[in-house]
């Protein structure tokens, strides 16, 4: 309470207010992004190799349970939602800290302009009656020239420890890595369907083949056995002519 009465009288009813209404904001977006990036290790350099289930990717997993059930078609737009989730939870209280930020070294200024004004006029009315220097400076100091200094050294202040010490040092290099593992996350995910859909695509392949008659005369077993080899191997399968099994005889006599 003393420190609210302290503050209010120094800066001003006014401006006192408001950078106490900012303040709160700031503390509560640093709260919100923090609650996001405090599991994010910058020690930790296991991501390069994989990233997998991690805890602070644990706000996204809907998202990317979601891709893992996507088809071909529909993926697109959900890696686009989940860039839009990640801006939405966490890019956006960036933008709006900043924007706290800058608002607030503008309402210091314009409170150092204003005190000026109203201790520039106490000052000069103060000469003017041929008030002593002592009179006129505690005057000036109760009528305005308080409000100038503060708001100049609390906007300031309050400006470098965010931006300089918080936004830049610690916060917006964590943010930096967890967009990094959320890219790399996808590209896992999608590399993991990718190759899920190509088995069932070769695996559909071999199936019409031996569902269809063998163009070699070879029996379904063998048949089977090189259209598997074709689809897996297909270098392997070039090596043989006309596409024989390996386990039948291909040095067949010519009917007499």
């Amino acid at each position: 309470m003393q420190f609210a009465s302290w503050f209010l009288n120094n800066f001003g009813l006014f401006f006192g207010a408001i950078f106490l209404i900012y303040i709160y904001l700031m503390i509560s977006r640093l709260t919100i992004i923090y609650d996001y990036l405090r599991s994010v290790s910058m020690g930790d350099e296991s991501y390069q190799e994989e990233v997998g289930e991690r805890d602070s990717l644990n706000f996204l997993k809907p998202f990317f349970r979601r891709l893992k059930r996507s088809a071909t078609a529909g993926r697109e737009s959900v890696i686009e939602a989940i860039w839009s989730e990640f801006e939405g939870r966490i890019g956006i209280h960036f933008s709006a800290l900043n924007g706290y930020v800058n608002a607030l070294i503008l309402i210091g200024f314009a409170g150092t302009i204003f005190g000026s004004i109203g201790a520039f006029n106490e000052m000069f009315t103060g000469l003017a009656r041929g008030e002593t220097a002592t009179v006129v400076f505690a005057a000036a100091w109760n009528s305005g020239l308080a409000t100038a200094l503060y708001t100049s050294l609390g906007a300031g202040v309050i400006g470098a420890l965010v931006v300089t010490i918080l936004y830049s040092r610690y916060l917006m290099t964590r943010m930096k890595r967890l967009e990094t593992l959320v890219g790399l996350r996808i590209s896992e995910i999608t590399d993991e369907v990718s190759g899920v859909h190509n088995s069932r695509v070769k695996l559909q392949r071999i199936a019409a083949n031996v569902a269809s008659p063998s163009p070699t005369g070879d029996t379904p077993q063998e048949y089977f056995l090189a259209s598997l080899t074709a689809q897996l191997n297909p270098s392997r399968a070039k090596a043989r002519p006309g596409g024989m099994s390996p386990h039948r005889d291909n040095s067949r006599a010519a009917p007499e």
